[in-house]
């Protein structure tokens, strides 16, 4: 069953779902086509490396303006393209999914058959034997505002990338950015969750994901949630009341349609909650407009 939440507008109740998959979310993972800039170097696909489980449902997201066309494979041996999956062409707001088991091979990558030069990787992180070199990690929050995390791996990956994902409890994908560690192999960033698309949980997984063979490194995170902010009450009123433009709109970072300020209105009135705010953010999040 689906995961949704209910927003009253105008008198009805839209009921919008939160997160991509059916029965059972723990298993269903989304990969989003982030818009295509052409030639430069952006990376299309979000995450870049995705770790899954055996038996996991994998589910492509078009967020881009063009079209594209997901294969397994590697641009470089166009023969075997597509050999374990392929979607259609997908075009804007479309999505296609893929359920993959473990059979021997430890990782899929994949491209855009349109745009070869954009390429991704999906591994299995249960798979035998795996080895894990991840030495240390751990996490601070401060003042409600900064998530600080910081660790050690193995010395032989220094100045090599590493990304971090970090889920909320639903599988929705909430942050994801690429890293280098440190000569030395160890790792210290900071990232802002004053937004209010922390503030629909409490419970979140955080997925260090570097080397080759892939490796993931989870750890779980509790952010407590965001007391009444007022300062989001302002700018809410301030974005309601802007009558001058009927286009959609960003707020707090997200693409929300136009009729988003009538929710803000009430938000700013006092006549929806906090968390009804966050929840709607994280469902355009995770959007094909965004």
């Amino acid at each position: 069953m689906t995961s949704k939440f209910i927003i009253l507008f105008f008198g009805i109740f839209l009921i919008l779902p939160v997160i991509i998959s059916s029965a059972h979310a723990e298993n269903s993972w989304g990969v989003f086509l982030n818009p295509y800039k052409a030639l430069e170097k952006d990376e299309l696909f979000k995450p870049l490396e995705l770790p899954i489980s055996s038996g996991d449902k994998v589910t492509w997201i078009n967020q881009d303006s063009t079209a594209h066309r997901i294969v397994s494979g590697v641009p470089q041996h166009p023969d075997y393209s597509g050999t374990f999956f392929s979607t259609d062409v997908l075009s804007p707001g479309e999505r296609s999914s893929v359920t993959l088991d473990f059979e021997s091979y430890g990782a899929y990558y994949y491209f855009c058959e349109i745009h070869p030069w954009y390429t991704g990787k999906i591994f299995f992180e249960d798979r035998p034997g795996i080895y894990y070199s991840t030495l240390n990690i751990s996490y601070e929050i401060l003042n409600f505002e900064t998530l600080l995390i910081s660790g050690l791996v193995h010395s032989d990956f220094g100045n090599i990338r590493y990304e971090i994902l970090i889920f909320d409890s639903k599988n929705n994908l909430i942050f994801q950015k690429i890293y280098l560690f440190e000569s030395d192999a160890s790792f210290d960033i900071s990232i802002d969750i004053s937004s209010p698309i922390w503030g629909h949980d409490e419970n979140y997984v955080l997925k260090l994901v570097y080397g080759i063979p892939s490796e993931s490194t989870k750890l779980s995170l509790e952010i407590p949630l965001n007391p009444v902010d007022d300062e989001l009450k302002s700018k809410s009123l301030e974005f309601c009341q802007d009558s001058e433009s009927n286009s959609d709109f960003v707020f707090e970072g997200v693409h929300v349609p136009n009729w988003y300020k009538e929710l803000l209105c009430w938000y700013g009135n006092g006549l929806v909650t906090q968390k009804q705010i966050s929840d709607s953010l994280v469902f355009f999040l995770n959007s094909p407009q965004n």
